[in-house]
């Protein structure tokens, strides 16, 4: 485990979303042990009490708080829970995500409208809960999540890349409103990460030695560690004349 020190993170406090598994629970991990003391939000209550368990083994509080983020009195609750347990809110991290693969053709009202909610409203309104946090506070820091799908087409994503696209939009905006008042709004974007989520994605046949040699110049794939740093950096005070931007973690994806 590198020394994490320099990022200036022991004791703050970080709320993330999505955080029972994936890239959610890999930042939570990488925030606990930069230092932080995590407020956890998932609807998978198993999931969130594991990553809860390796947070506490790591010598940091972990409070866990099941939040659906599509409902706004439930953001609300995870604000207010979070501001009681810990007196204060840092760090924001908007994790939580769902997306199907289905050719636009063939995506149905439900699919669209539930991958509305989590991505783009969810994020939103959780910005906006524990935004009000941060302004009271004078301080903050916000990490949003974005995608490479957001600036590059590939089948079977037009909802989610649109709507990645709009958070990406979405961060800019904030950053503009809260930056002056100390709120900084950043935006992590990462490309297909090897995630549970996206087994079907591995399992298709050439699917995987089609990204590795068209997309990944790295010549692996995404692992949710690999996000980490970033989260860090855009967290920490290294980063306080970094605002508003996205920065994207993606084996090189977009640069060809």
């Amino acid at each position: 485990m590198p020394d994490l020190a320099a990022f200036q993170l022991r004791d703050q406090i970080a709320v993330v979303t999505g955080a029972a598994s994936g890239i959610g629970q890999a930042l939570a991990l990488g925030l606990a042990d930069a230092g932080c003391h995590l407020a956890l939000a998932d609807l998978d209550t198993a999931g969130l009490a594991a990553t809860a368990e390796q947070v506490q083994a790591r010598d940091r509080r972990a409070l866990v708080v099941p939040t659906d983020v599509t409902q706004l009195a439930q953001l609300d609750a995870l604000a207010a829970a979070t501001q009681q347990a810990f007196g204060r809110i840092d760090i924001l991290v908007t994790a939580a995500g769902w997306t199907g693969t289905t050719p636009a053709e063939a995506v149905t009202e439900a699919e669209y409208d539930r991958t509305a909610d989590t991505l783009l409203r969810g994020t939103f309104f959780t910005c906006q809960a524990i935004g009000k946090v941060m302004l009271a506070q004078g301080r903050g820091k916000i990490i949003t999540i974005g995608s490479t799908l957001a600036v590059t087409a590939f089948p079977g994503r037009a909802v989610y890349g649109a709507l990645k696209a709009a958070v990406h939009q979405l961060t800019r905006c904030l950053a503009t409103e809260w930056g002056p008042r100390g709120v900084y709004v950043n935006c992590l974007a990462p490309c297909i990460t090897e995630t549970p989520t996206r087994r079907n994605l591995f399992e298709t046949p050439g699917y995987r030695d089609w990204i590795l040699r068209e997309k990944l110049l790295t010549g692996r794939w995404a692992q949710p560690g690999d996000h980490i740093g970033a989260v860090l950096f855009l967290a920490s005070p290294l980063s306080d004349m970094v605002l508003g931007h996205v920065l994207f973690v993606d084996g090189g994806w977009t640069i060809h």
